[in-house]
């Protein structure tokens, strides 16, 4: 068979690589609209469940030459760092070593890594398999190749490109991003952005820079990167500042956030970025800290960063499918996520591999294998999706009681790695243990929802556990009537909220307080359609329960 992936990022070129390891493809062709390889943005790190899959498929993140030049085709130059600290607005640190093994015990561990290091050190691994090398299924990456149109039928996939030329295989995926082309012309109607309120600033300093780093009275830091090989968070509730070493240490990433609502300058295409004036974040900074101790290291941070750039960050609600027959999404162009968990990368590859080992189930099958792979991969990509907006303080609704007992009780962390609270348990395996490319043996049933994903020896305990806390209200709803679009809208805010969930009509007012989802559902889609991002989540016993919280069926109209 011969393959066709829209896009040559970190997604497009790694499932290159994994497809071409499921041994059906003869072929397998990369288009990329731009002409040199390029990434926007600065650090990113490859946590455990993405680097075993690198680890698999020969991707070097570690070597390479930390002081060699940018834009190199080496390998990954990774950073490992030994400790996350969150530096509290009281002055405390506390400081918590990074699991590089996991429950997995493989070693894979935590790569920081500049974007462009990785792109690169993908390239270099493509390079080694291409047409030059001799090998079979060679990989081509072809640049400057724009996509115009796509033409499908049932045995073969076309796609035109700006230039005149075109391409036909037996498969076809888009992995070109947030914006991407393959998603507009094969599913025209797809939810609209989200403005998340929070605009970003995305910097480098060098090495020499953090060490020479002083407060505006030049004094120095109270917590200078330079004194600690960590990934660094301090947080409040309308910013967000965080830095970590990348390049082997020889760059230190700073990423800053603030809440900003009415950033009338991100009004054109989500992704949107802008080179920034360091001057015009320091005072952002300065005043979102202000009063805060930790102000002066923050506003150092954002006056040494070199070439920054500015970002409007916006989410979109989940898709309901990824593929159509010959055609498929992954990456940003399936489920594009916010930052805040640094997962997006990792579930890019996560895709990849599990593309990967339904192909090699399913052989010359197109349909079947990415419909298999749509049903491992959708709950768990969108759980991500979801949950990594509200990392933001102003998005987060406060818990209840009741809330917080049911999250002890599933004990599986909904925070990222450097987030020491222990509100949602202590449990990061189900991040970082995983391995994509388990797919099963069969097709599934039914795409798999977070019960699926347990550990078999713990799935009947925390079952139990979730089924004695679940709240009944005093007088249940009978779900025995028709609602229309219309009424549903009229319920549409996070005190009197209802929500479509599966055509039916459910009322989460009181029941949002009692479930660990719930309130971020309600905060998002009071009066709305949640099945993209909610429809998968439950056991089948919670299915059961929701029974007491129906309205009724949905109907168009009266």
């Amino acid at each position: 068979m011969r393959a066709i992936i829209i896009g040559a990022g970190m997604g497009g070129l790694f499932t290159a690589l994994a497809l071409r390891e499921s041994g059906v493809f003869k072929s397998i062709n990369v288009y990329e609209q731009t002409r040199t390889p390029a990434t926007a943005g600065a650090g990113l790190n490859v946590a455990p469940n993405g680097a075993r899959l690198c680890k698999w498929l020969g991707i070097d993140l570690d070597g390479g030459d930390p002081k060699g030049p940018s834009g190199a085709i080496d390998g990954g130059r990774a950073a490992i760092l030994e400790t996350t600290r969150n530096i509290g607005p009281d002055g405390v640190v506390s400081t918590k070593p990074i699991d590089h093994n996991t429950s997995a015990n493989d070693g894979a561990g935590f790569h920081h890594m500049h974007r462009l290091d990785l792109l690169m050190c993908l390239h270099k691994r493509v390079r080694e398999v291409g047409p030059e090398s001799g090998v079979d299924c060679p990989i081509q990456v072809h640049m400057g190749k724009r996509l115009h149109s796509l033409e499908q039928h049932n045995d073969v996939v076309t796609a035109t490109f700006e230039d005149g030329s075109s391409a036909q295989g037996d498969l076809l995926l888009g992995a070109d991003g947030i914006n991407s082309k393959v998603l507009r012309l094969v599913w025209p109607e797809t939810p609209a952005r989200r403005w998340t309120e929070v605009t970003c600033y995305r910097g480098l300093i060098p090495r020499d820079k953090v060490a020479a780093l002083r407060k505006a009275d030049g004094s120095p830091l109270d917590h200078n990167p330079i004194d600690s090989f960590s990934m660094d968070s301090r947080k409040h509730r309308s910013a967000w500042a965080m830095n970590y070493w990348v390049r082997g240490g020889e760059l230190l990433n700073v990423w800053l956030a603030y809440y900003e609502p009415n950033a009338a300058e991100f009004e054109g295409d989500e992704g949107d970025w802008f080179s920034a004036d360091p001057a015009e974040f320091q005072e952002k900074m300065n005043k979102a800290f202000i009063g805060d101790p930790r102000r002066d290291d923050v506003t150092a941070l954002a006056g040494a960063m070199e070439n920054p750039s500015k970002w409007g960050l916006y989410d979109r609600d989940a898709f309901e499918h990824w593929h159509e027959g010959r055609i498929g999404l992954l990456g940003d162009a399936a489920h594009p996520m916010l930052p805040t968990f640094g997962q997006g990368v990792n579930q890019a590859f996560e895709d990849g591999a599990a593309l990967s080992s339904c192909f090699k189930l399913h052989g010359a099958d197109v349909q079947k294998a990415l419909l298999h792979y749509e049903r491992v991969r959708h709950y768990r990509a969108t759980r991500f999706q979801f949950s990594s907006k509200f990392a933001f303080k102003h998005l987060e609704p406060e818990d209840s009681p009741q809330r917080r007992a049911i999250l002890k009780a599933a004990n599986e962390r909904d925070y990222p790695a450097f987030d020491h609270e222990d509100r949602a348990g202590s449990d990061m395996n189900w991040i970082y243990a995983y391995d994509a490319r388990n797919v099963g043996d069969k097709m599934p049933a039914k795409r798999l929802g977070p019960w699926d994903f347990r550990p078999h020896e713990l799935t009947k305990a925390a079952r139990r556990e979730v089924a004695l806390n679940l709240w009944m209200p005093p007088v249940p709803l009978k779900g025995d009537r028709t609602v229309t679009r219309a009424e549903v809208a009229l319920h549409n805010t996070y005190d009197d909220c209802w929500i479509i969930i599966r055509n039916k009509v459910y009322d989460f007012t009181e029941w949002k307080d009692r479930h660990p989802g719930g309130p971020f559902v309600a905060r998002m889609f009071a009066g709305k359609d949640a099945t993209a991002e909610f429809g998968d989540y439950h056991s089948p016993l919670a299915e059961k329960h929701m029974v007491h919280f129906c309205v009724g069926e949905l109907v168009e109209n009266d």
